[in-house]
């Protein structure tokens, strides 16, 4: 057990580090039940998981044996009255309160308790604190409890995505290599966003709800702001790789339609810059509309981009190849280009040509790009020179 001497934001910071190499459920239920114990200066504290309508005790941290291993309705335990109903409950005397058990308590040493859901939006397990004597712990402390359940549901859902990972790369196939890449660098990038994430917007939802300054709650304010601007960024990046997993549904799709909207975007984006984007007309395929619309977005963003420093910059898509069942087309623009002898690297995950000084982003576009396009049993290429553009040639089927 953890010194009592150590205040709250040290035992968080330990859990975020502890967390965030966690590689097995029990070691993550293990890091929390035992943080959760010495954050509430608890007698115990249990971790439960939420498991087919069924609430699993699968750790515990306790004076004295409570419930782990054993699993309960969800509707007769506090715990998944927690979870049902997505609040956190606090109970003095739990002989007093009609959601208690009474029976499976007598036998412990409980007298009060408090009970956090892990992950407000559809709770996926709770943080259980248990006193031998009467208590209600202080805001300030079921506060914390928040917090580490919220720093919990990163570590489970880095958890989910490890084991998708894994279950994909038992079932390699002859493209799976590419997809493989692909999701190990959103999951790498991801996991390693999460925890400093969570624990950056929990200290600062701290700060700012205790700030005297003015000033001072401003910048906390700011600081929040900045980290849920970087949450929806990691929830973009994540949303590449779930669609990508969902069975594609395809359908009629007017490229040009869906490129000239992209385009009108991104040109109203950049201001005072003098950007052309061509469309050529009457360009159809047959694809899934949501994923043809994410290649064409990366693809036109991408020549957007890597032209930033051209004066006259100038973009076409176009088709280059009528054939049946797949057509090529091409997006080429006249910006910063590369050598040719770096063409594969463009499309694997986290691989950049140029700095983020120079042009910034994620290094993941093109690599989901290429798997989009091997999805619909296309596929992608690129050509370039340093100082003088860059094409890109995809194929995509199109109507008979």
């Amino acid at each position: 057990m953890i010194p009592v001497a150590l205040d709250a934001g040290s035992i968080l910071t330990r859990t975020v580090e502890a967390l965030s190499s966690a590689r097995t459920l029990d070691h993550v239920t293990a890091v929390v039940a035992e943080a959760a114990r010495d954050l509430a200066d608890a007698d115990g504290a249990t971790f439960v998981l939420r498991e087919d309508g069924a609430c699993f005790y699968a750790d515990e941290k306790a004076i004295g044996p409570l419930w782990k291993g054993l699993r309960f309705p969800l509707d007769t335990c506090v715990s998944g009255w927690a979870m049902s109903r997505s609040e956190t409950v606090v109970i003095p005397d739990v002989f007093a309160d009609p959601r208690v058990p009474h029976d499976a308590y007598r036998v412990t040493f409980v007298k009060s308790m408090c009970m956090v859901p892990v992950r407000l939006d559809d709770p996926i397990a709770a943080i259980g604190t248990y006193w031998s004597d009467g208590r209600t712990p202080a805001p300030a402390t079921v506060r914390q409890l928040e917090i580490l359940a919220d720093t919990a549901a990163v570590a489970l859902e880095n958890l989910e995505l490890r084991g998708a990972l894994d279950r994909r790369a038992a079932e390699r196939d002859g493209h799976a290599q590419r997809a493989d890449e692909l999701e190990a660098a959103i999951h790498s990038l991801v996991h390693d966003l999460r925890s400093p994430l969570g624990a950056m917007i929990g200290y600062a939802d701290l700060i700012a709800e205790n700030m005297e300054s003015e000033k001072s709650a401003r910048y906390a304010e700011t600081i929040l702001r900045a980290g849920d601007r970087m949450s929806a960024q990691i929830e973009r990046m994540l949303s590449i790789y779930r669609i990508t997993h969902n069975p594609i549904v395809p359908g009629p799709v007017d490229l040009t339609a869906v490129a000239r909207r992209c385009a009108d975007e991104l040109v109203a984006r950049a201001g005072a810059r003098r950007l052309r984007i061509d469309v050529e007309d009457g360009l159809k395929v047959v694809a899934d509309p949501v994923l043809t619309e994410t290649v064409v977005e990366n693809l036109l963003g991408n020549a957007v981009k890597y032209t930033a420093k051209t004066p006259d910059a100038h973009i076409t898509l176009r088709r280059v190849d009528s054939g049946h069942p797949l057509s090529t087309f091409v997006v080429r623009d006249n910006g910063a280009g590369f050598d040719q002898s770096d063409a594969q690297l463009l499309f694997r995950p986290l691989t950049r040509l140029h700095s983020a000084e120079d042009f910034p982003g994620t290094g993941l576009g093109l690599a989901s790009v290429a798997r989009i396009v091997e999805l619909h049993g296309g596929t992608i290429r690129a050509e370039g020179v340093p100082s003088s553009g860059a094409a890109f040639y995809f194929s995509l089927p199109v109507p008979a």
